[in-house]
């Protein structure tokens, strides 16, 4: 449930152009949608390392090392694949996902910014196929995730910027207008995103999170990742 106070806030603080920018994994909906694509196209024998390496490993042990380029790593596994195929996988994959998983109160906000007049956007370090895929289940039109560049149809492991992790998620949603309101739940991932608008929000289980301690700290919103 959103406080009242909350989207009375958000009413209030809509000028034209603005933009309600939500991250994706454990904000829109539970678990983390490109982690669990991933993980699908291993098991279909889409993904495939030198010496039979495990893809899902790697990306692990890369996340281990470093959270930016481990997302990045991600996208890249996915070079050579054809953009028409995965992105028809990943529509299968999505509508089968998604709905199960959408945190409600996360909806009843976006839903109250696009009345408001702000325009949402899902902004995710998840790869950009994943997040094409499942941000229309959510409700959402205006998506940004990690990107490679495509070559004659297929995908390179070239990674274009910005990145949309921490401070890239900023640059990435400066292309679509103002930031007025934030909505996430990681505290690397969404903390410079959301210490840049209007309205910051956060989504938190109710066991808590490090962003949850925070947001109290600074007397932003909590929303429950129900």
């Amino acid at each position: 449930m959103v406080p009242q106070a909350l989207i009375d806030a958000v009413r209030s603080a809509s000028p034209p152009g603005g933009v309600a920018a939500f991250d994706a994994d454990g904000t829109l909906w539970r678990e983390d949608v490109g982690e669990a694509f991933l993980r699908h196209l291993v098991t279909i024998g889409w993904l495939h390392l030198a010496g039979g390496r495990d893809p899902y490993a790697e990306y692990e042990q890369a996340v281990a090392r470093d959270k930016r380029t481990g997302y990045m790593y991600a996208a890249q596994l996915q070079a050579g694949l054809l953009e028409a195929e995965l992105a028809a996988e990943a529509d299968r994959f999505a509508r089968s996902w998604v709905p199960p998983r959408l945190v409600r109160a996360a909806q009843e906000l976006r839903a109250a910014c696009s009345a408001a007049g702000l325009l949402p956007v899902v902004v995710s370090a998840s790869p950009l196929p994943i997040v094409r895929a499942a941000g229309p289940l959510a409700g959402f039109t205006e998506v940004a995730g990690i990107e490679v560049r495509v070559r004659d149809g297929r995908f390179t492991d070239e990674v274009l910027h910005p990145v949309t992790y921490a401070e890239g998620k900023l640059e990435a949603v400066s292309r679509f207008g103002p930031l007025v309101l934030a909505c996430g739940d990681s505290h690397t991932g969404d903390l410079a995103l959301l210490s840049a608008a209007r309205i910051p929000v956060v989504v938190a289980p109710a066991t808590g999170s490090p962003l949850a301690t925070e947001a109290l700290r600074r007397g932003w919103p909590i929303l429950k990742q129900d």
